[in-house]
């Protein structure tokens, strides 16, 4: 996940509001080096005096992301959905984190906003598919497959594993 460092100039509303701006930007160049708790901490911070910012709150989600805490970062990227809907960024981010803790049902709320927004892709529909697979949900995971096909149709790899998935659902109706 990358934290966009080209961001906006922020609105100064308060007397501490250059303080809370250089926080912010502190945190961008520290996450875009890699030093993601110091990161964590500035962007905390400017968060205290700006805590509706949803580009602020989608870049704590994606340092969060990056320090394994996605659990976290969910709630963070959530709010800014809420804050600012039709954020591309903010969507994607959203739901790169909710296959990362293994919601792929989540995930899979937003293909519609992302296929509208033109950033769904193949690669994030088999990494959906392959959540769905694991949690045993072959019915959402085939229909995921179908869709990556049809955004896709040269992944020749697909259509086995659709067989695979096909044979396996058919073996559990009989049980």
């Amino acid at each position: 996940m990358t934290i966009d460092t080209n961001s906006k100039e922020k609105p100064q509303t308060q007397n501490n509001a250059v303080g809370s701006l250089n926080d912010y930007q502190k945190a961008l160049e520290l996450a875009e080096i890699g030093r993601h708790e110091e990161a964590l901490g500035y962007i905390q911070e400017y968060l205290s005096s700006s805590p509706n910012d949803a580009e602020a709150l989608n870049d704590v989600g994606a340092i969060l992301h990056c320090l394994d805490r996605s659990d976290e970062a969910v709630k963070c990227l959530v709010k800014a959905r809420n804050l600012q809907p039709d954020s591309a960024e903010i969507i994607w981010n959203l739901s790169e984190t909710y296959l990362a803790v293994g919601k792929a049902t989540e995930a899979m709320e937003l293909f519609d906003d992302m296929d509208r927004m033109g950033i769904l892709n193949a690669d994030v529909l088999n990494r959906t598919a392959e959540v769905l697979l694991n949690e045993g949900n072959l019915v959402d995971a085939l229909e995921i497959l179908h869709r990556s096909l049809e955004l896709s149709p040269d992944q020749e790899i697909l259509q086995p594993m659709i067989e695979v998935i096909r044979h396996r659902m058919a073996e559990n109706s009989f049980e």
